[in-house]
């Protein structure tokens, strides 16, 4: 743990940096706020955590030692963890489960939602973002943030740890603050801790140290990006794909269908659609190519989240091709021969937008806490 500041009985912020070993600008950047956050302990309504992620991997630099540590967040992955005898584990099972160890009493004691600010930076050039679980409660946080706001990783990346708050009913926000080794990375990082220092109420405003200066620099770090991009694919990367992203590309940055982006063992690696390129990877570890996303407008981002304040969001079971999972009423069953673009749109505006394969079907899935809103 690198820091608790504040009171029980408000909000609780948790900043987390360094999940990924050889991304080290989120820690720097929590110690460079500490002494304030620390001096202004008295003042906050709730509290501050600050822990660091995967220590073994940010003392050698590398993104892992033997598996990403932001993998296998699931309920049975946890309890795996947990149960297991210490001397069996690998260097991330030792590092997820000293995570929990110091993160669950602080979920378990909060008297509402934790709201978690994990830290990150990316191996290309490129603006600052966010990116977050489809949920209304994220988005009050997300959307805070005067930087372009990512949807839809939930659909093409399993076992999260922000994923996994968010289906324990937490906030989760991920932000990247730009290239691993730019200077203006921690300064981002740091503009981000501020605001949602803002934002979730543990300060007043006009108590937040430089809160004019935070905003305007990643106003001005985002200037004519677009404001919400949802994620439509993700090229995944094996070890023996030999795997290397064409020199030049910015995160954001434009691509055509059948743009060349990258080479591997097989040849040309072109873009599949048009779109938005994101996180293109210039590091050797790691499973993630790239990604493709496509501009949200801002009317559908506030048609999607007027539906679900109003509950409208369970309607869309009374489509005649739409079952729901007797169990779960938060999965909807759709055959695979109606997955057209309009039908996937309508599920993604319900909040609808992880997938699950079952054969001939596709199960759609919602993160719960919106019902529980």
């Amino acid at each position: 743990m690198l820091g608790r500041a504040g009171r029980k009985g408000g909000p609780v912020l948790v900043v987390f940096g360094g999940i990924h070993g050889n991304e080290p600008a989120g820690v720097r950047a929590i110690r460079r706020v500490w002494p304030e956050i620390e001096r202004r302990s008295d003042s906050l309504r709730g509290e501050v955590v600050a822990l660091a992620g995967n220590r073994a991997a940010l003392r050698d630099g590398v993104r892992f030692v033997k598996r990403d540590l932001n993998r296998r967040w699931t309920f049975e992955g946890i309890e795996r963890v947990r149960s297991a005898d210490p001397a069996g584990l690998a260097d991330e099972d030792l590092e997820q489960r000293a995570i929990l160890e110091r993160l669950e009493p602080v979920l378990a004691h909060a008297h509402e939602p934790v709201t978690v600010l994990d830290l990150h930076s990316m191996s290309g050039t490129g603006a600052p973002f966010c990116c977050m679980s489809d949920t209304l409660r994220n988005l009050r946080v997300g959307l805070g943030l005067p930087v372009p706001l990512i949807l839809g990783l939930e659909e093409v990346i399993d076992g999260t740890m922000l994923g996994y708050l968010s289906d324990v009913g937490h906030r989760g926000i991920a932000f990247e603050g730009g290239r691993h080794d730019d200077p203006a990375t921690v300064d981002h990082h740091e503009a981000a801790i501020w605001l949602v220092v803002a934002r979730t109420g543990l300060l007043p405003e006009d108590q937040v140290p430089g809160l004019a200066e935070h905003r305007a620099r990643l106003r001005a770090a985002c200037r004519d990006l677009p404001r919400v991009v949802e994620v439509r694919y993700r090229h995944v990367v094996r070890e023996e794909d030999d795997f290397e992203m064409a020199p030049g590309f910015r995160n954001f940055d434009p691509v055509r269908k059948g743009q060349r982006l990258a080479t591997d063992g097989r040849g040309p690696v072109r873009a599949p659609m048009s779109g938005r390129l994101l996180l293109p990877r210039y590091q050797g570890q790691g499973e993630d190519g790239f990604f493709i996303g496509r501009v949200v407008p801002r009317p559908v981002l506030r048609l999607s989240r007027a539906i679900r304040r109003l509950g409208l969001d369970d309607e869309v079971a009374r489509l005649p091709f739409v079952t729901r999972d007797p169990v779960d009423p938060d999965r909807l069953v759709v055959p695979r021969s109606y997955l057209v673009g309009p039908v996937v749109d309508l599920l993604h505006l319900c909040g609808y937008r992880r997938r699950l394969d079952a054969g001939d079907r596709v199960v759609f899935v919602r993160r719960r806490q919106d019902r529980l809103l």
